[in-house]
């Protein structure tokens, strides 16, 4: 049991760990289009960020949807090795996978369909895009099917011992 505790308290630190990296990063990047597109900000540019200036506006609004790509990737991982180490049954890892595809799929759906019919990318499917990728971008996915697992774990343990009588 306490090595249980250890791993799950080590992974939720690599989850806030990684979420705290994430929001760090695309907290800076729009700081930067803020003050590239207003030519002015409130909010220092921090270290490690001022060499983003010398990019356009464009260029770094675009730099966006990559960094997504890869944050993305980043958390299935992550998740991925979740579910691994706690060895939940095989299934579950595969409705992971299933999930972050069908996720990535509607969102990219939507993108293209915002950005060929109604010719911008800030309407309500910019935002179903944008929501879907937020929860790629959490261990959300990865917490529901845990709990799945572990509910149809202790269901087959309930089953079993029940029936070790007969």
């Amino acid at each position: 049991m306490k090595s249980f505790l250890l791993k799950l308290l080590f992974f939720l630190f690599l989850f806030a760990v990684l979420g705290l990296f994430r929001e760090h990063i695309f907290l800076n990047l729009n700081n930067i289009i803020y003050y590239k597109y207003y030519k002015s900000t409130s909010v220092p540019i921090p270290f490690g960020f001022g060499w983003l200036t010398r990019f356009s506006f464009t260029t770094l609004y675009y730099l966006k949807y990559p960094l997504t790509l890869v944050f993305v990737l980043l958390f299935y991982y992550l998740n991925f090795l979740f579910l691994k180490k706690f060895n939940v049954y095989p299934f579950y890892i595969k409705l992971l996978s299933w999930s972050y595809i069908v996720l990535f799929l509607i969102s990219v759906s939507a993108m293209l369909y915002a950005y060929y019919f109604q010719q911008k990318l800030d309407d309500d499917e910019y935002l179903l895009s944008r929501g879907l990728m937020g929860t790629a971008q959490s261990p959300l996915i990865a917490f529901v099917l845990f709990a799945l697992y572990l509910w149809d774990k202790n269901k087959l343990h309930y089953h079993e011992k029940r029936n070790s009588g007969l």
